[in-house]
């Protein structure tokens, strides 16, 4: 396969893969708060949706060298559509946290195998390029996705009218994000993954112990948790203060479209600066504008705070990406992959359950400072 080709299905199949995912998310807090979920409980859903991505991404990065990377792209977008056809009917608190569930593990799917795919065919001097180029797909998703959403679904204020007119928008987008990928059915793995009998979170382990890999991890981590979290709490923060559904819909689309913006900068900037001083500075910006985000008195300030956030936090998850690969040879990079995305889902399920208990007690305001805080402790790794 060339390699136009190759990227241009990946990029147009995540871009539309992402999007629904953009849609559902904050359509299950919606959907949550329709069934008279408390903040806490929001918190807890929002951890399912990373739970079984957590036990479960070790043995994809295993998977995916044996199986190939375009048919995990294929199997996650599949079983995404099953997920939001489950949503259409969860009238239920614990169905909703199945399907939510469900949702996770098939976006980690598209991920693992997508993510490998860039970090096996792309030549080393365009990992920036190219890694560039996906999570920018992803931020194209991730911008048109909730105002899609909100369009779809319509309002009343400060709840949409129909969340299941959404859910069904979801699974319509997942069925539009196989034609692209449907060809790689037959396609076998770039690179086999090298056979390890000590075990997948063994062999993660010795990974870790490689210099630089754990700070990569970890600030993907923080990172990463950081923007699930807007998605999921930027709703409820809305309903606490009577934002309108469609104020919050554009605002999480804002985060998106500048994380897209500094992506499609990002090949110029490392030009001019190195990873780890991107990665610093932009981490220091996310921290003053997540702590600002708690005091946002109204939409329009909260929007203009979220625009900053989403720039500096778009940089960071692309370069901890091309900072593994560079770090790792090719036969160990499914597995580097999957133990960021390990991380990245670990920091999902702890960190919303976490963030739902201190809402619950302190306000949705206090979950932003709880994020400036995380983001800080990402310099403790790297110190020295």
């Amino acid at each position: 396969m060339s390699e136009t080709r190759w990227v241009g299905k990946l990029l147009f199949s995540s871009a539309i893969t992402q999007g629904a995912i953009y849609v559902i998310r904050p359509m299950i807090t919606y959907r949550a708060l329709e069934l008279d979920a408390s903040a806490s409980t929001i918190g807890y859903i929002a951890a399912m949706y990373a739970l079984f991505p957590v036990l479960l991404a070790l043995t994809f990065g295993k998977l995916v060298g044996r199986i190939g990377e375009g048919r995990f792209v294929i199997a996650g977008t599949f079983s995404l559509g099953i997920s939001a056809g489950l949503l259409l009917f969860a009238h239920s608190i614990p169905l909703l946290a199945i399907a939510a569930a469900l949702s996770g593990v098939s976006h980690l799917a598209c991920m693992v195998g997508g993510q490998t795919m860039v970090a096996l065919k792309s030549p080393h001097d365009q990992y920036e390029q190219l890694f560039g180029k996906y999570t920018f797909s992803a931020s194209l998703g991730q911008m048109l996705g909730p105002i899609a959403a909100t369009l779809v679904a319509g309002s009343t204020g400060v709840i949409p009218k129909s969340t299941a007119s959404a859910f069904a928008l979801a699974l319509l987008l997942s069925v539009f994000a196989l034609v692209p990928v449907i060809s790689w059915r037959s396609q076998a793995p770039t690179v086999a993954a090298r056979e390890n009998e000590s075990g997948a979170f063994r062999a993660a382990g010795k990974l870790l112990k490689k210099p630089g890999i754990f700070a990569a991890i970890f600030t993907s981590l923080a990172v990463s948790s950081t923007a699930d979290i807007l998605v999921v709490f930027l709703p409820l923060y809305g309903n606490e203060n009577q934002f309108s559904a469609f104020s919050i819909g554009v605002i999480i689309s804002i985060r998106a479209a500048t994380s897209m913006a500094s992506r499609y900068f990002l090949g110029a900037l490392s030009k001019r600066f190195t990873a780890y001083q991107l990665i610093n500075s932009s981490n220091v910006i996310s921290i003053f504008a997540c702590a600002a985000m708690a005091f946002a008195p109204n939409p329009l300030s909260l929007g203009a705070i979220v625009f900053v956030a989403g720039f500096a936090l778009g940089i960071g998850q692309p370069l901890t990406m091309t900072l593994i690969s560079q770090l790792t040879i090719p036969e160990e990079r499914a597995l580097a992959v999957s133990t960021r995305l390990t991380g990245n889902r670990l920091g999902q399920f702890i960190i919303p359950a976490g963030a739902g208990l201190l809402a619950a007690s302190a306000g949705t305001s206090a979950v932003f400072i709880g994020l400036a805080i995380l983001l800080a402790a990402t310099f403790i790794p790297r110190v020295g």
